[in-house]
């Protein structure tokens, strides 16, 4: 009988011991939960920067001035409906943040409007504004777009690194093979222009 109410009285204290423990580990639950929130929160951030930073590459390559340019010139060349194309799928595919969104949206449907009449085979006095419009909207976008994306950076990232330099009499590290991080200011190259 004594050993039955030694089991019990065990049993008992190792479900008091269980209850006790969870109860506890409660907090630390939510506390590595927000934990976990916080950097799935800044894993998303970034993702998001990149796929900006990706799609503002891609956009910022596209040859909007020469399709611009052939256009004013009163010539509608077809080479340039992939052109269109791309901006537009770029500009819709893309989470851009709240500052680009309402811009972006303005490109896509412009370029929308530029595609579908490139499509359509729309004469050159249909094409021109719609074109101007797009190229004139690409100017103010990918400036704004390449100011939101790059200000997330940190200072130091991307850019040429600087390479350690043989120790020679007087200086050790000439100025113009600094990295703008290092010396404040860039040293452009001898003979380029101003």
């Amino acid at each position: 009988m004594k050993r039955l109410k030694t089991g019990v009285f065990l049993a008992a204290a190792s479900v008091l011991l269980v209850i006790v423990a969870a109860s506890c580990g409660g907090n630390n639950a939510k506390s590595e939960s927000s934990t976990s929130q916080a950097s799935i929160d800044q894993l998303a951030a970034r993702v998001q920067q990149n796929q900006m930073m990706d799609s503002l590459i891609t956009i910022a390559g596209l040859p909007l001035h020469e399709m611009d340019s052939t256009a004013q010139g009163g010539k509608i060349d077809n080479k340039y409906v992939p052109t269109a194309r791309m901006l537009v799928r770029v500009t819709a595919l893309t989470e851009w943040s709240p500052e680009l969104n309402t811009l972006a949206q303005k490109l896509h449907d412009d370029g929308v409007k530029l595609l579908q009449a490139l499509d359509a085979g729309s004469d050159v006095a249909t094409v021109k504004p719609l074109s101007q419009a797009v190229h004139e909207e690409w100017h103010t976008f990918t400036d704004k777009a390449w100011s939101v994306v790059a200000k997330a950076l940190p200072p130091d990232a991307g850019g040429p690194k600087a390479t350690p330099e043989p120790e020679s009499s007087g200086n050790s590290t000439p100025q113009n093979s600094m990295t703008p991080a290092q010396s404040g200011a860039v040293t452009p190259p001898a003979g380029a222009a101003h």
